[in-house]
């Protein structure tokens, strides 16, 4: 079974598409604005400016689309889950894990062997790491 490229796979061949295109574009220009030159000695000065804005701005478009992704400062919080004994009091917390919720049932308490259930599930706010830190 073919999978198919998802969009975000295909936008940087698009756009890398475009600026090939751009560069192939402005290049023409550039010829026809210096076979002018000697045909007439008249150069467009406008022509070669776009042009070379063109060329210029498909080669930064090139460039940043081979280049990583700037990290925007987004980290995936930490989530952590508590887990309390119902029989002595018992509290531990370990790092979230996927299934986990509340009152669910988790492993036996290691002090009195009760059973022990998910307390509480939090993620932890940039004040409670500044607090520890």
């Amino acid at each position: 079974m073919e999978s198919k490229p998802s969009n975000a796979r295909r936008m940087p061949f698009f756009f890398m598409m475009i600026a090939a295109v751009l560069v192939v574009l402005a290049l023409v220009t550039v010829i026809q604005v210096l076979k002018m030159y000697r045909e007439t000695g008249y150069i467009d000065v406008l022509a070669l400016t776009l042009s070379a804005s063109a060329i210029g701005f498909s080669v930064y478009v090139a460039l940043q689309m081979r280049s990583k992704p700037l990290k925007l400062g987004f980290e995936q919080p930490k989530v952590s889950t508590v887990i309390r004994c119902s029989n002595c009091g018992f509290e531990t917390t370990r790092d979230f894990r996927e299934g986990d919720y509340v009152l669910k049932e988790a492993e036996s308490c290691p002090k009195c062997k009760g059973s022990m259930f998910i307390y509480t599930i939090f993620r932890e706010s940039e004040e409670t790491k500044k607090k520890r830190g």
